[in-house]
């Protein structure tokens, strides 16, 4: 399972799921999903921006092993796919850059959570 995520034109960064945009109309799980990615991608585009680089040829790939018996992602890969004409000395620094990302720290130590109604409140009250 892949979300591959692109930039347009101007920069902005577009999540896909089999060529089709990923959007919360269609499913706010895959939306969640895609975040790791997006997030990497605000990270990606920012590096590329200080050094002016050209976008032109980059997107990211978020390769998932998803079990199809508990519905849970059990693997994720961020692959940063960078044009011939990067230079390779920026290789360990652009993966340093996507590590930052608080979404994929997030996935690596996810926080607790609870749920509780209006209800909940009132009982307590």
């Amino acid at each position: 399972m892949n979300i591959d995520i692109i930039f347009n034109e101007t920069g902005k960064i577009i999540p896909l799921y089999n060529g089709k945009e990923i959007t919360m109309d269609d499913s706010p799980y895959m939306v969640y999903l895609a975040t790791a990615g997006m997030c990497s991608a605000v990270y990606v585009r920012a590096f590329m921006s200080q050094r002016n680089m050209s976008l032109e040829d980059v997107t990211l790939t978020q390769k998932m092993k998803y079990n199809r018996m508990t519905n849970m992602i059990e693997e994720m890969e961020i692959l940063v796919n960078l044009p011939s004409t990067f230079p390779t000395k920026y290789n360990k620094a652009i993966k340093k850059v996507v590590d930052q990302c608080p979404v994929k720290q997030h996935f690596v130590t996810p926080p607790s959570l609870s749920v509780t109604t209006s209800l909940d409140v009132a009982v307590e009250a």
